[in-house]
């Protein structure tokens, strides 16, 4: 029902992973919640609507494919019914070398996947749709990756700048980051605002989070001031207002969750299929 596939290694900078939702055994009835992360993903759809709420928002009907741009809150698709969508989970600034836009025009949104990547995203979607095999969507999908691929200057910087805040788990100041990157810090705000739609300081607190999520439900037995210490927060009252914002929920509610069958790799979002009124994670 649930399943990955690895990019063509000169992409693996950009796209983590290609992924497949199908009801191979029959409807199904699905829940996925997306916590902030500043990534977008390329999604097509091919099978029923699907519902994008906001957590503690508004919420909307999907019914066609879509790039749904870099997150800064928190989102819950529901989709009920015979599913098959295929999409393309970007890294962080990941999307930035194939679209025709500045990703700050993305940040938050969902937009027809020309509108992002150009007129050649709808002969992508056609092929898509008719191609069956899995093995074969993944390479039809670096095949059009690889010839869109844009490597600019500006991108490089850019790249080095984001390995910075990476590798020290947001913690590196705007300043280390510019410096990484050998530009100053007004020209690196406007390479974030170009390449990944999110300011240098807020991309700090995505990944502060992201990784006191991943501790917090990995291992339940830690204290919420332990995880927000090694996370990089000044107290636990931070952490858990960030929290509430980037999830909708608080820190208990995931304390020691982690998806069984999810891959060690896979952003910690929340993924659950509902059959027959029994939850399963997957």
């Amino acid at each position: 029902m649930y399943q990955l596939r690895r990019p063509d290694p000169n992409l693996t900078r950009f796209i983590e992973h290609y992924w497949f939702v199908t009801s191979d055994e029959g409807p199904v009835d699905l829940r996925v919640d997306v916590f902030v992360d500043a990534r977008a993903d390329l999604i097509f759809n091919f099978g029923a609507p699907y519902t994008r709420r906001v957590i503690g928002g508004e919420a909307r009907e999907i019914a066609t494919s879509n790039v749904d741009g870099q997150r800064l809150e928190p989102i819950r698709i529901e989709q009920r019914g015979l599913v098959r969508t295929t999409g393309v989970r970007f890294r962080l600034g990941g999307l930035a070398p194939f679209a025709i836009v500045p990703l700050a025009t993305l940040t938050d949104r969902t937009v027809a996947p020309r509108d992002a990547l150009g007129d050649d995203a709808t002969p992508l979607e056609d092929t898509l749709r008719d191609t069956l095999d899995l093995d074969a969507q993944a390479r039809t999908l670096d095949a059009f990756f690889l010839r869109a691929l844009d490597r600019t200057p500006d991108l490089v910087a850019f790249t080095r700048a984001i390995a910075t805040a990476e590798g020290t788990h947001g913690g590196a100041t705007v300043e280390a980051m510019a410096k990484s990157a050998a530009v100053s810090s007004r020209h690196l705000e406007r390479l974030f605002a170009r390449h990944l739609g999110v300011a240098p300081k807020t991309l700090a607190r995505v990944l502060r989070f992201q990784r006191a999520l991943g501790a917090l439900m990995r291992d339940p037995e830690g204290t919420l001031a332990d995880v927000a210490a090694n996370a990089g927060y000044f107290d636990q009252a931070h952490f858990i207002k960030d929290f509430r914002r980037m999830t909708g929920g608080v820190p208990r509610g995931y304390r020691g969750y982690y998806p069984p069958q999810g891959p060690h790799d896979f952003a910690p979002n929340v993924v659950v299929f509902l059959q027959e009124g029994a939850e399963q994670a997957s």
